[in-house]
């Protein structure tokens, strides 16, 4: 809650949030605090053309699950991301207010870093449901569904046999269990094979932390560069190295995709 003012009522927390962070990145007449404006400031000095302050937050936004697993596995293979870079480093030291900013400008795109998993989650399900509509076309759908209602019966009948005639024989409930339990398994693989849907890819939490830096770091270039400030062609293509890279990442997936 900003400072001095009363809640109002019917505003959740998140609602609140955002409406702080909205008067915090944006002035008096709507506009961006750092990024381009309708008109020019004559508080200012002129911005650097080219790129724009939400840019990064907001492609991020856009990414599925899938662009996700690409830009990580990119980044892990290249060179440049195996130590932190110097000059960057000294550029985010140097700027602590627009670092702070532009971390308050990406949160507010992006959310936590689980929310930001979930955006994703549902643009893949978006992606995908093209190819599920064409499963259901074709009946396989159907198919996949009485399957897995065939695993789930086969699965609790043992179980449910055991505690219906008294059998209290621990041992024997343990060898169930485990049966049960290797059923399962190769049962649920069994049945990813026969729908035909692409595999969930594996998003772990401190390499999707450095996406995030990545577009943190891009957010901060273009926020110095709209301020005015003036940045050495090397530190401001350090800063958009990481979001260059998702955005390779991201084509290549789309062009795979068709």
């Amino acid at each position: 809650m900003v400072p001095g003012s009363a809640a109002q009522p019917g505003l959740t927390g998140r609602t609140t949030m955002g409406i702080f962070m909205s008067n915090e990145y944006h002035l008096a007449d709507g506009s961006p605090r750092y990024g381009h404006r309708s008109e020019p400031s004559t508080d200012q000095p002129a911005a650097t053309a080219g790129f724009r302050v939400e840019e990064a937050a907001e492609g991020a936004a856009r990414l599925g699950l899938d662009e996700m697993a690409a830009a990580i596995d990119k980044r892990l293979s290249s060179s440049w991301a195996d130590k932190p870079d110097a000059s960057l480093a000294a550029l985010r030291d140097q700027n602590p207010e627009e670092l702070a900013a532009a971390k308050a400008l990406v949160k507010l795109h992006l959310g936590s870093q689980r929310q930001w998993r979930m955006k994703a989650q549902a643009v893949r399900d978006k992606q995908l449901s093209g190819l599920l509509d064409r499963r259901k076309a074709s009946g396989s759908a159907r198919e996949i569904l009485a399957l897995r209602l065939g695993l789930i019966i086969a699965l609790i009948a043992p179980p449910a046999f055991i505690v219906a005639t008294n059998q209290t024989d621990v041992l024997k409930l343990v060898i169930v269990g485990a049966i049960c339990l290797a059923a399962a398994f190769l049962g649920g693989h069994f049945l990813t094979i026969r729908a035909r849907v692409p595999v969930m890819p594996t998003i772990r939490g401190p390499w999707l932390g450095e996406l995030r830096e990545d577009v943190v770091n891009a957010t901060l270039v273009a926020i110095l560069q709209n301020k005015g400030a003036a940045l050495s062609p090397a530190v401001a293509e350090a800063g958009r190295r990481g979001w260059t890279s998702i955005q390779d990442a991201a084509a290549a997936v789309a062009a795979l995709q068709g």
